[in-house]
């Protein structure tokens, strides 16, 4: 055998090692592939910290450096504070337990970090860098709830004016994909410094309430950083219930009068079955979309789909993935959109394609609402429907621009909820296609000749004047007498 395919085989055996594979399952922060970054262009420091660097990818950047010194002084502070039960020996002793479980968690760990011999640089800056969260956020508590701080009054991060000014900068480095913490280590670090250890529950609210979740559940298991925490606290599976489905207001006065309307145009509803993603009916089959009315195009704005008789209506809770179909009506959420959130939805969406075992709840929420968003009156649709929050520094049009650049090289995965809640809508609006028409007319009318007082005035009066000659035609034809109308013979 050759010498470049005996070194071949050596490539072929090394690129695969177990040990590898085995931490494949552990790794759950991750630094952003290029792929991510291209699609946002110039805007890539979506993924990049701008105050402090959290874990091990950013340590050490030229911008972040001033905060090093700061970090030194939080574990100086939590060391020597009063109910304090450790000592630096014993804190690094509990974090070197769990060392290996920290390293696997990062995925590309830099040589720098690994092996003995670079052990004791790792664990400090865990330790520093994890001190330095637990201080900012106790600071914030204590601030917010008592005013009392063991800081000086001129101190730049831990007084109360520093860290009114710090804190949303703080929060925002704390949802890069590339700048988390395991929340392992401030369990670890906790149990040391109390003498005992802490609940799951207790670590999961703390960083959920510095993170402004307050309606969120604490959660039950360990989240596995703040950044999958505050994902998780915006899904159904991490949000406290406020209501439910049958909790939701009905429409009253003249929406009774449409939706009794409704049910004597509409054909016989029928139930819709769901068993693994494979859609039944019960006592009909459905047929695919392409077979019925295929000439048929389905609109995907929220303008168009209002005009079609779909209502929107906000949901019992503010869970990205609460979406649901009943009939004509669509329930979503009430998601606030400001000039965060869109670094919080690339790092979560860029999270949940990296992380094994994640699925894509916020992915398809952005997917969903980017088809409804396709112009700047369907941004004001939706905000009048209570449906969006824009607080953007722009016009409505910024909400469109903000989903466009979202969504960029972003594939659609049809097997999500939100995916089959969008077949739903297309199923019905194929299915009640006479009805669909008649709300699509009066739209049209609406907006045609309701638009102002003025073109309204001028239907009414030429409808008045066609009224006008019809009754006058008729009582013409009523009042005819063949008799008197004979003309005299001499």
């Amino acid at each position: 055998m050759s010498s470049w395919a005996v070194d071949m085989e050596k490539k072929l055996d090394d690129a695969e090692q177990p040990a590898k594979v085995e931490r494949w399952l552990k790794h759950c922060i991750f630094r952003v592939p290029l792929r991510f970054k291209m699609a946002v262009g110039g805007a890539s420091c979506v993924y990049k910290p701008q105050t402090v660097s959290l874990g091990p990818f950013h340590h050490g950047d030229k911008e972040l450096k001033p905060m090093e010194e700061h970090k030194l002084r939080a574990v100086r502070h939590l060391l020597h504070r009063a109910n304090c039960k450790t000592t630096l020996a014993d804190l690094i002793a509990a974090v070197e337990e769990v060392a290996d479980e920290l390293q696997d968690a990062y995925m590309g760990l830099g040589e720098e970090w690994q092996g003995k011999e670079n052990r004791g640089k790792f664990v400090e800056m865990m330790i520093t860098d994890g001190c330095f969260l637990l201080e900012v956020m106790r600071t914030v508590v204590a601030v917010e709830e008592n005013g009392s701080i063991d800081y000086m009054h001129g101190d730049p991060v831990f007084s109360e004016h520093g860290i009114q000014h710090i804190k949303p900068f703080v929060q925002r480095d704390m949802l890069m994909v590339e700048n988390q913490l395991p929340l392992m280590l401030l369990e670890k670090m906790v149990a040391a410094e109390e003498g005992k250890p802490p609940s799951a529950a207790s670590i999961n609210f703390m960083v959920l309430k510095f993170l402004e979740r307050n309606d969120a559940s604490e959660g039950i298991n360990l989240g596995l950083h703040p950044l999958d925490i505050y994902r998780t606290s915006l899904l159904k599976a991490g949000m406290k219930t406020r209501g439910n489905k049958q909790g939701r207001r009905h429409p009253q006065g003249l929406l009774k009068i449409k939706s009794w309307m409704r049910s004597c145009l509409k054909a016989p509803q029928q139930n819709i079955h769901r068993d693994r993603g494979v859609e039944k009916e019960m006592g009909a089959t459905r047929l695919p979309l392409q077979n019925m009315h295929p000439r048929r195009v389905v609109p995907r704005s929220a303008r168009k789909l209002s005009e079609a008789g779909i209502r929107f209506v906000p949901s019992s809770t503010s869970c990205l993935d609460d979406i649901d179909l009943d009939r004509w009506t669509l329930y979503m959420p009430n998601v606030l959109l400001d000039d965060s959130s869109a670094h919080k939805f690339h790092n979560m969406m860029v999270f949940e394609a990296m992380h094994v075992g994640t699925r894509n709840e916020v992915t398809a929420y952005v997917l969903f609402v980017k088809d409804l968003v396709d112009s700047a009156d369907d941004v004001h649709l939706l905000v009048t429907k209570m449906i969006l929050e824009n607080d953007l520094a722009d016009d409505d049009a910024a909400v469109v621009r903000l989903f466009n650049g979202l969504t960029k090289d972003v594939h659609k995965n049809w097997r999500s909820q939100l995916c089959r809640v969008r077949g739903d809508l297309e199923h019905h609006y194929i299915k009640h296609r006479a009805c669909v028409n008649m709300y699509e007319w009066w739209a049209h009318l609406r907006s045609k000749y309701f638009r102002s007082p003025w073109t309204a005035l001028a239907l009414l009066i030429a409808v008045l004047f066609l009224v006008g000659d019809i009754v006058q035609s008729v009582y013409a034809v009523l009042g005819y007498d063949p008799k008197k109308a004979k003309p005299k013979m001499d």
